[in-house]
């Protein structure tokens, strides 16, 4: 039996459908789907209903939105598809798609808009992104240290050499220092783009901090900054994981803190753990970072720093992704940062 389009209950359709749906009257809301109540984090439909579109519209839309409104309701065109962003009740902005069509209702013409929903979909463009970056960098960077390493080898051993002849020459020591500054970013490079095969296994993580904070004493002593390790109850928990990674993590991490002070200052190191993780922060009392920058921290060639490169910290976010961590920041410009590397633990190995 063939059912007759009369009998469909179109508006039960736009109901449940997946896709957010509206319709406007001018700019004003006069029907909105039950997708649409879920999209913008609504309680119910009066929430919506008789309120402007631009209450859900961010700013920077206001003025192309109301054009291309107005172009569908005076000629009944068709507006495509357009990237937009709409903010929920609770603030949070999202990546959304936005099309409207004209729609005829008794003698009037309304708006009929379909929002999708893209802010998972850019989140995944942006790791994708992230992940040719790498790629890319992988790329360049094995080309470049094959390119300077026999070269820089034989400068430092030369050096050398006229630092026997000349024991007292401070340029010689200038010239080490900033050959060995090299040598450290073709190090970086060099993992990633040939990063060696990563071997899990149990280790103790604690002593593994000990040991790095132990390798900064000369460095630390000479800028006159203080290196305080809490380890609290932590002593003795494992994580699965590489221990040269690992230990190359915390090397980042100190190494960085030492380099935001320029002396006299104190480095807090502390360890806590919850039911799953072992936490451990790192906190400086350094310049700080910009709010506004955080959230690239870990991103290709992000650096704050004069003379930086971002290498560092990128491996750094990688290694930790790498080993079902994450690290999370705060900080306070003038104040200080704040670094905590978060890891699952594992019950010790005898």
């Amino acid at each position: 039996m063939r059912i007759a389009i009369e009998e469909l209950n179109f508006q039960k359709l736009m109901d449940n459908s997946l896709n957010s749906t509206l319709v406007l009257d001018k700019r004003t809301i006069v029907y909105a789907n039950s997708a649409c109540i879920k999209l913008l984090s609504l309680n119910t439909k009066e929430d919506i209903l008789n309120q402007n579109f631009d209450f859900f519209l961010h700013p920077d839309f206001h003025s192309i939105c109301k054009d291309r409104l107005k172009r569908v309701v005076e000629y009944q065109e068709i507006a495509p598809l357009m990237e937009q962003k709409m903010i929920r009740l609770d603030g949070t902005i999202i990546d959304v798609e936005i099309m409207a069509t004209p729609y005829q209702h008794e003698r009037k013409i309304v708006s009929h808009v379909i929002i999708r929903d893209i802010t998972e979909k850019k989140v995944i463009q942006k790791k994708i992104m992230q992940s040719e970056k790498l790629s890319l960098i992988g790329e360049l960077a094995s080309g470049i240290v094959h390119e300077i390493r026999n070269p820089l080898t034989s400068i430092k051993g030369f050096i050398q050499l006229l630092k026997i002849d000349f024991p007292k020459n401070i340029y010689a020591d200038i010239v080490l220092s900033e050959l060995e500054q090299i040598e450290q970013i073709t190090n970086e490079l060099l993992y990633l783009s040939k990063p060696k095969e990563t071997i899990f296994e149990s280790e103790d993580l604690i002593q593994i901090v000990e040991e790095t904070v132990n390798l900064f004493g000369t460095q630390a002593f000479k800028n006159n900054i203080e290196i305080l390790f809490d380890k609290r109850d932590c002593e003795g928990i494992n994580v699965l994981g590489d221990r040269s990674q690992l230990k190359q993590v915390f090397l980042n991490l100190i190494k960085n803190a030492i380099e935001s002070m320029a002396e006299n200052g104190k480095i807090h190191i502390s360890a806590e753990k919850d039911v799953k993780q072992v936490h451990i922060s790192i906190k400086d009392s350094g310049i700080g970072i910009p709010r506004n920058q955080i959230k690239k921290i870990g991103q290709s060639f992000f650096t704050n720093k004069a003379e930086g490169t971002g290498l560092g910290l990128m491996v750094t976010y990688n290694i930790i992704e790498s080993h079902n961590g994450k690290i999370e920041v705060d900080s306070e410009v003038g104040i200080g940062t704040v670094f905590t590397v978060k890891l699952p633990y594992v019950k010790r190995i005898l």
